[in-house]
């Protein structure tokens, strides 16, 4: 199921029983798939030839001289790199965590070399001339368990030079190629529902107000609990198309001998053709973790 994958869930529960520290993760890319990856890190088709590349979206940097509490620009050690600036409008958007610190700064307005402009004043001062800084292109994370966390810059693909086939969702890794899976989702931003499926060829699902039209595309899991029926033709964990609607109910080609009870959830599938640049809005991914 979407979320964190095996690698960050296990590293967090290292982390919070205090056997290990939290790994690194000096970089970050984000990554388009075809078919998506299982929690532990394969299974999935990511998008490959036609000038794709994962983009960098998270990473460190040196600051070159110290700042002061209130200060609303930071100067970098070097020019600022072309991945960050190529978020958002040249950079606008991306969070700042001081490493060093261990406080959040800011907000990048925008970027001219060295020089960052935060967006608003920076909350504290630096340690001294030399932090370690962390770019992301994501927010700081939001609510109670499950809290979420969504891209606050925008996020664009190198433009296709052959079709990219239909991206279903992202990943989160931490190289530009292979790397450990730290989580992933499918496209959209709708949530997992509660429902229930019935003994029948096909199976009726009831989900209440689901929402859902003819047509839709969605998927199943029992990772968070229920009963998973037996099927007998199709399968729950793919990506079926919705049929035969109503306010509570529909279906999705499904057959089962017996009933179950788990959660689904709408999925944004999108073609990327040739000379299509991809790019993501601020706002338009999200994790979330219970």
């Amino acid at each position: 199921m979407s979320g964190l994958s095996d690698y960050s869930a296990k590293a967090q529960l290292a982390w919070l029983t205090g056997q290990q520290p939290f790994p690194s993760t000096p970089a970050v890319y984000l990554a388009l798939m075809t078919a998506v990856d299982t929690d532990g890190g394969s299974g999935g088709t990511e998008v490959s030839g036609g000038g794709y590349s994962r983009v960098q979206v998270a990473g460190a940097l040196t600051i070159g001289a110290a700042f002061a509490s209130g200060v609303g620009s930071i100067t970098l050690s070097a020019a600022a790199p072309s991945w960050l600036t190529s978020l958002g409008t040249n950079g606008s958007g991306v969070s700042v965590y001081d490493l060093t610190n261990g406080q959040f700064i800011g907000v990048v307005a925008s970027i001219s070399g060295t020089t960052v402009n935060i967006s608003g004043n920076t909350q504290h001062a630096s340690q001294g001339a030399s932090d370690t800084l962390l770019f992301s292109a994501f927010s700081q994370p939001t609510g109670s368990a499950p809290s979420t966390v969504t891209n606050g810059a925008a996020i664009s693909f190198p433009q296709a030079t052959a079709s990219w086939g239909t991206v279903v969702g992202f990943e989160l890794r931490d190289a530009a190629t292979g790397g450990n899976l730290l989580a992933w989702d499918y496209l959209g931003n709708f949530p997992w529902l509660p429902a229930t499926i019935s003994a029948a060829s096909p199976g009726v699902i009831t989900s209440h107000n689901h929402g859902y039209s003819n047509g839709d595309t969605v998927t199943w899991s029992n990772e968070y609990g229920g009963v998973a029926p037996t099927v007998t033709s199709g399968s729950l964990s793919a990506l079926n198309t919705v049929a035969n609607v109503a306010s509570d109910t529909f279906t999705f080609g499904v057959n089962t001998s017996t009933t179950g009870s788990g959660m689904v959830r709408k999925v944004l599938q999108q073609p990327i053709a040739i000379n299509v640049t991809a790019s993501f809005a601020a706002g338009s991914l999200n994790i979330a973790a219970a």
